[in-house]
C-alpha cells in the first residue's frame, strides 16, 4: 500500500500475510488510509517546526553507578555523569505541573527531587504533605537541605529508585513524576524505542495503583504539542481519563540534551 503526499510518499509492505487481516478489502483501504494520514500530518508538522528547534546535543552514555554519581549544581542546572538532569528553563512548565499535582490539596508524592524547583510550587500551593523519592546521594543531600528551610511542613524522603520502593508508598491525592532516566537501557527502551516516547510510561501502573481516587497524575511527556495515538492508548490502560494542555513560550537553551522546542504538552490523567 502506498500513498503519495505533496513533499514525500509513504509505503507498507506486510511481512505476514495475516497482517491488518480485515473483514473486506474496503475496511482496509479506509482503515490504513486513515493511519497513513495521520502519520502523513505528523510528519507534515514537524517539517513546519524543524526550523524552529534550538540545535540539541546528544547525551553521553548513563553508567550504572547513578545512586553514588557525584552531582553538580548551580543556579542553571542539574548535571550528573554529564547528563542534564534539571535545567532552569524548565520552572514555568514544573509551575504548571506542581500547581496540577497540587491541586486537590491532600498528600503529594514527586518522582525525581532534582534542583527542588517544583518541590517549592508544590509546598506553596498549600498541601498537607509532600514526599519526594530520590536515590542520587548528592541530590538526597540537597534534599535535606532543602527540607531544613521548611521546618513548619510534612515533608518525606523515600531513598532508592521508584522501581524498588512501591511497597513504602503510600496513597496520594497528586502524583508529579520527572524523574531521570537511571540507565542506558531504560533511556533507549523508554524515550527512543518507546511508544509513549518518555520512560514515564513504565511508571503508569504504579501511578495509578497509588493514586486516590479523583486525584491528579502528571508528568514530564516529551511531547512537543499534542499526544501520539500510542501514548493516549497507554494512558487509558491505567487511568479513566486525562486532559491535554499545552504549556508554551518555553526556552531550552542551545545545546540542550533532551529538549529543543518551545512549548511541551502537558497531561492531567486521573482514575475514578
Amino acid at each position: 500500500m502506498r500513498r503519495q503526499f505533496e513533499k514525500f510518499s509513504l509505503a507498507l509492505e506486510a511481512r505476514e500475510d495475516q497482517f491488518t487481516g480485515f473483514p473486506s478489502q474496503f475496511q482496509k483501504e479506509w482503515l490504513l488510509g486513515r493511519a497513513f494520514r495521520e502519520f502523513a500530518d505528523d510528519l507534515e508538522h514537524l517539517d513546519a517546526l524543524s526550523g524552529q528547534l534550538v540545535l540539541g546535543v546528544e547525551r553521553p552514555p548513563i553508567h550504572n553507578d547513578w545512586d553514588s554519581s557525584a552531582a553538580a549544581q548551580d543556579a542553571s542546572e542539574l548535571v550528573i555523569q554529564g547528563q542534564q538532569v534539571m535545567q532552569s528553563w524548565e520552572q514555568p512548565l514544573m509551575e504548571r505541573m506542581a500547581r496540577a499535582a497540587a491541586s486537590r490539596g491532600g498528600d503529594v508524592l514527586e518522582i525525581g527531587f532534582g534542583m527542588g524547583i517544583s518541590a517549592d510550587f508544590i509546598l506553596k500551593a498549600g498541601v498537607r504533605s509532600y514526599t519526594a523519592v530520590e536515590c542520587n546521594d548528592a541530590v538526597i543531600a540537597g534534599f535535606e537541605r532543602w527540607r531544613a528551610r521548611h521546618p513548619e511542613a510534612e515533608i518525606r524522603l523515600v531513598r532508592g529508585r521508584w522501581q524498588d520502593v512501591g511497597d513504602q508508598l503510600g496513597m496520594y491525592d497528586g502524583i508529579f513524576f520527572d524523574t531521570y532516566p537511571l540507565s542506558q537501557d531504560e533511556y533507549v527502551r523508554n524515550e527512543v524505542n518507546g511508544r509513549a516516547y518518555s520512560h514515564a510510561a513504565e511508571f503508569f501502573p504504579l501511578a495509578a495503583a497509588r493514586l486516590r481516587p479523583g486525584g491528579v497524575f502528571t508528568y514530564f511527556t516529551c511531547e512537543i504539542d499534542s499526544l501520539s495515538r500510542g501514548h493516549q492508548r497507554l494512558l487509558l490502560r491505567h487511568f479513566d481519563s486525562f486532559k491535554v494542555s499545552v504549556v508554551r513560550c518555553l526556552a531550552p537553551p542551545v545545546g540542550c540534551q533532551y529538549w529543543w522546542a518551545d512549548s511541551m504538552a502537558m497531561v492531567t490523567a486521573t482514575r475514578g
